[in-house]
């Protein structure tokens, strides 16, 4: 009795495994099925896509040969399209260019994002002038994010890809080494790596440290630089975060000039509102 139930247990699992054994090779055959008419739909859709380009080349083609304007009616669509493409890239850098205020000094063109408050001047402003006001601080601290983006916009609506191979970042550098780093160094890196102009960075080094423009007595300002030639032939784009008078920057420009800048041009960040 005992053999006769081990055998109908055998017997049982070995059914189970055969039944199991059938499924596996069933779905197999189906996923199988499922894969080859995937392949023959995708096969089915590049031979449509191929005849259908066939086609529209024999009827080019063929309207080249039945249409002897052709060519110059294709000509004249390409010009179109390009003329239609270097006015919305004209477009594109008047938007940039017009984000920006302009003005002159000391004979040099130059722009800026917004009107600077000073808080001990200015304790109460608006929402936004605050976060202006926050911006310069950040950047100050060495935040270059900001700034990095504005001197893009700044670059790009006011040059060409092809002039910016010819234009040069340079900042105002700050008191100490020190800040100028931390503000400077990795944004004219950045810039550089963006858009087609030369990191200028180096081109102003700083001899010695001194003390803030704005507690110096003396109103030289560019007695502790020194100044590459390398800008000679060169546009420089004289960066700095916040202009007052203008007279660091009238300096700077100045001693560019004279070591061989064609033209310099100053971006600020912001420029300090007066009473």
């Amino acid at each position: 009795m005992g053999l006769l139930v081990i055998a109908a247990i055998i017997g049982f699992f070995w059914v189970c495994s055969k039944i199991s054994q059938a499924n596996r090779e069933q779905e197999e055959r189906e996923a199988r099925a499922r894969r080859e008419a995937e392949q023959r739909r995708l096969r089915e859709i590049q031979e449509r896509a191929a005849a259908e380009e066939r086609r529209k080349r024999e009827a080019y083609l063929q309207r080249r040969r039945d249409d002897p304007y052709f060519d110059m009616m294709e000509r004249q669509k390409e010009e179109r399209e390009k003329e239609a493409k270097r006015q919305a890239e004209l477009t594109r850098r008047r938007n940039l260019a017009a984000q920006f205020k302009y003005i002159t000094l000391g004979g040099h063109k130059a722009a800026y994002c917004f009107d600077y408050y000073p808080k001990n001047r200015f304790p109460s402003v608006t929402a936004q002038q605050e976060a202006d006001r926050r911006a310069v601080w950040n950047f100050k601290d060495g935040s270059y994010s900001y700034g990095l983006n504005r001197l893009a916009d700044f670059l790009d609506g006011n040059f060409t890809k092809e002039e910016m191979k010819n234009v040069v970042v340079c900042v105002i550098p700050a008191s100490t080494q020190y800040k100028n780093d931390i503000r400077y160094k990795t944004m004219c890196a950045k810039i550089a790596e963006k858009l087609p102009v030369i990191n200028g960075y180096n081109y102003i080094t700083i001899n010695t440290d001194r003390s803030d423009s704005r507690t110096q007595k003396s109103s030289d300002t560019v007695w502790n630089l020194s100044f590459s030639s390398s800008v000679r032939g060169k546009t420089v784009v004289l960066f700095d975060d916040i202009t007052t008078r203008g007279t660091s920057f009238i300096q700077v420009a100045n001693k560019l000039k004279e070591v061989g800048a064609s033209n310099v041009h100053g971006f600020f960040l912001g420029k300090t509102l007066s009473y």
